[in-house]
This record gives C-alpha cells, structure tokens and sequence, in this order.
C-alpha cells in the first residue's frame, strides 16, 4: 500500500508497520469485519512460490449498521497492476457476496467508491449496483443493492461452483496433490 494510485483510488492513508500489525488483529478479533486475501491461483497451485508471492488483492466487507445487520459495505483491491481488468475483481467481489447473503443474511449491500475510480464504478453498475448519493468533498459515489428474491437467485446461480471450505484443509490437500505430481 505504498502505491500512490491504490491509496488515492481506495481513498486510503499509508499505515506503518506496526499500525498493519493493529489492522490485522482487529480484523481478526471484530465481528463486524470479513475479508478474502485474493490469491493467483495457478501460481499458488504450481508450488513455484509462497502464499504472500501469490497475493494479488482483497475483498472485504464491514456490517457497517450494529442495529441492522442485513446492510453490508463491501469493497474489493486488486492491487497487482498485471491482474487487473482479467474478471478477478468481479469474481472475489460476487464471491464476497455470496458468502454475505448465505452465510450472513446480508441483503443490502452499498459500495463507496472514489469518483476517479470509473473502473470500479462501472464495475459494480455492471452487477446493478444503483447510484444513492455523490459526496463532493470526500469525491467518492455510494452504489447499493438490494438483494430481492430475484437478485439472491441470480446470485446463487451465478455462484453455484463456490463451495466453503476451511483454508487450512484446502492448503494441506493441495500440497499433497502437488507433491504426488512431483513422485510421479
């Protein structure tokens, strides 16, 4: 998060070392925070390189209303240049989704975006995200969905080869699967 680009296009401030350190354990420990660590998959899967070399972005969402746990911000980063405008934006962004209607009940869903941002904004107009207001002094747009019957069986449909698995077991078995192609 050095890059000037991402800080101003995710309207984010620089943070020390030891404040990344604070982010993580909050994140860890609040309730009201979820993420996904994007991750290039074929690299990851070819065994050529560790987890942190794979990273490529994040997905995030905050249950921004304690009273009304159904409405959700969500935000995604792709913060590698050489992955972006591929569909992973779209596809961690859905997933996100998914999780937060199936696993959350999340049924509103509202994303702030900086004005100059015109990829992300096209983005999440793409998936009915609706404009609901434009702050001039932050420059940034706030989309929403309602996530209605017929939007959460698009959704399902769309998602329908996700399938929830803890990280760790995941991790393990396709170690065991890279290392058997190495024995044989």
């Amino acid at each position: 998060m050095k890059s000037e680009e991402l800080l101003k296009l995710t309207a984010s401030e620089p943070l020390t070392l030891e404040q990344e350190y604070q982010m993580q354990i909050s994140w860890w420990e609040d309730n009201d925070k979820c993420t996904f660590i994007v991750l290039d998959k074929a690299r990851w899967m070819s065994g050529s390189c560790t987890e942190e070399d794979c990273m490529v972005g994040d997905v995030n969402l905050f249950l921004i209303d304690s009273e009304d746990l159904s409405m959700a911000e969500i935000e995604i980063m792709i913060a590698e240049p050489g992955y972006r405008g591929k569909g992973f934006g779209k596809e961690v962004t859905m997933m996100m989704m998914y999780y937060g209607v199936t696993q959350l009940q999340v049924t509103k869903f509202q994303a702030k975006i900086n004005l100059e941002n015109t990829i992300s904004i096209a983005m999440f107009r793409n998936m009915h995200f609706e404009e609901v207001s434009i702050s001039h002094a932050f420059q940034e747009v706030t989309l929403q969905l309602m996530v209605d019957n017929c939007r959460k069986d698009w959704l399902l449909e769309q998602m329908n080869w996700v399938k929830e698995e803890k990280y760790s077991e995941m991790k393990q078995r396709l170690e065991g699967d890279i290392q058997s192609a190495f024995v044989q």
